[in-house]
């Protein structure tokens, strides 16, 4: 018998010109939404449990974009990895006037650099709110408020790049 090399797992991509990415950013925001509730898990990546990056992962998937899906990684942010990371699925941050429902912003904590994520969503009462899936909270969607603001550090797009 001859030895094989293991078969590596390749990702389809879509063809996006294709599909309209207000579709996609809606059904990324529809999938998000429809975990509210869902237990907190550190890498989770299950409809059942999910961490901040599980969630923009299986988001992404469901309106058909594979994202990089970084699995191996601490609870306390290493270096600047999380921007590192987000920079090569969606390239650069995008300006603020350009922010829409179903881009992604990454958070800092409190005496620490960026740690977080979450989808920016449509506030019924105007603006922002925040889906995201918090140790403390489960996946919840609130309002983008003072308090959140203070702790965004950038927004990506991940539908125009």
């Amino acid at each position: 018998m001859s030895a094989t090399a293991p078969r590596r797992k390749t990702t389809r991509r879509m063809n996006f010109s294709m599909i309209d990415t207000k579709e996609q950013r809606q059904a990324a925001l529809s999938h998000a939404r429809s975990m509210v509730g869902v237990k907190f898990r550190h890498r989770g990546r299950q409809p059942w449990a999910v961490d901040c990056w599980g969630l923009v992962v299986l988001s992404c998937a469901a309106a058909g974009l594979q994202v990089g899906d970084k699995k191996y990684y601490g609870r306390e942010p290493w270096k600047d990895g999380l921007r590192e990371h987000l920079q090569e699925c969606f390239g650069n941050p995008i300006p603020e006037e350009q922010w829409q429902p179903g881009d992604v912003a990454m958070f800092k904590a409190k005496n620490r650099g960026p740690c977080h994520v979450g989808f920016l969503a449509d506030y019924r009462y105007g603006g922002f709110s925040l889906v995201h899936s918090h140790a403390q909270h489960n996946v919840v969607e609130h309002v983008l408020d003072k308090r959140w603001r203070h702790l965004l550090v950038e927004v990506y797009s991940p539908w125009d790049h």
